[in-house]
């Protein structure tokens, strides 16, 4: 199979406001491509093989890929395993750039024979994940454009030496998002986050704005969204029972942080990116 070439200029990338593309699934990434710029891809939950130069990588949760331009890749499904996969195209030159402002000389990413690969976990993932898709919900191109910009160095950054968590997060606060990966504790929500972690709602509070950015409902509803879209795909639930099964007690509060994270309701998004 001949590989498509894909392109991708500064230019493009202004124009459309450097928004990540997140996809559900093997059956809706690119057949065999190659292209003219780098890519960057986060798997965020599920599995998948990933071919690349006639190799292969086994891509699992907290999976961070940097594709370069001369790569050649594709997708293929691992068993009956499949994946959710956040990525983002970064120009060449706003990649020399990038290795300019790091002080790296950028044969460390394009020397080896396979992409490089680094797994992420807990709040590390978390993050990542943050990074690349806090700019969805910026309507103005050129804002949204240039916040990608600012977050394209720790994203880079992340292959060069990988954050200790322990440093930045206390112990208790790591267990805690380790156990909220479980929708056993995610669904029940807030008061069940609260049991675990022994805390008051304000200490909890502060803690999770200071290492991760986010409330604690807003972390809980991220989990409960992404379960929410892989259930959409896999199980043949009615949308009014993948809300309640997710832990939202209203429907339209559902429907409304749906559509805000994913950009289509939930039926919408069912019939795009489902079989």
């Amino acid at each position: 199979m001949e590989a498509v070439l894909l392109r991708q200029t500064e230019e493009e990338m202004r124009r459309t406001g450097g928004k990540a593309l997140h996809q559900y699934g093997v059956h809706s990434t690119y057949r065999l491509h190659t292209h003219d710029f780098y890519e960057l891809f986060l798997v965020p939950q599920g599995s998948a093989v990933h071919v690349i130069n006639g190799q292969t990588q086994l891509l699992t949760a907290g999976s961070l890929v940097l594709i370069r331009p001369t790569d050649t890749h594709r997708y293929e499904f691992l068993n009956n395993s499949d994946f959710e996969i956040i990525n983002i195209g970064i120009p060449c030159p706003v990649f020399l750039r990038l290795c300019e402002y790091l002080e790296i000389d950028r044969a460390r990413f394009d020397a080896p024979p396979i992409s490089p690969l680094r797994v992420l976990s807990g709040p590390a993932l978390w993050d990542a994940q943050k990074k690349l898709l806090e700019n969805q919900t910026i309507s103005e191109n050129e804002t949204s454009y240039r916040h990608m910009l600012s977050v394209f160095p720790y994203l880079v950054g992340l292959f060069l030496a990988m954050p200790e968590e322990t440093d930045r997060l206390p112990s208790w606060l790591a267990q805690l998002v380790d156990q909220m990966e479980s929708p056993e504790h995610f669904v029940p929500g807030l008061s069940h986050m609260l049991t675990l972690a022994r805390l008051s709602q304000e200490h909890l509070t502060r803690s999770f704005r200071r290492y991760l950015g986010v409330t604690p409902t807003e972390f809980i509803n991220a989990k409960r969204l992404s379960y929410a879209a892989q259930l959409l795909l896999t199980q043949d639930l009615p949308v009014i029972e993948v809300g309640a099964q997710c832990g939202f007690n209203s429907q339209s509060h559902f429907y409304r942080l749906f559509t805000q994270r994913y950009g289509c309701p939930p039926r919408a998004f069912r019939e795009t990116f489902g079989d």
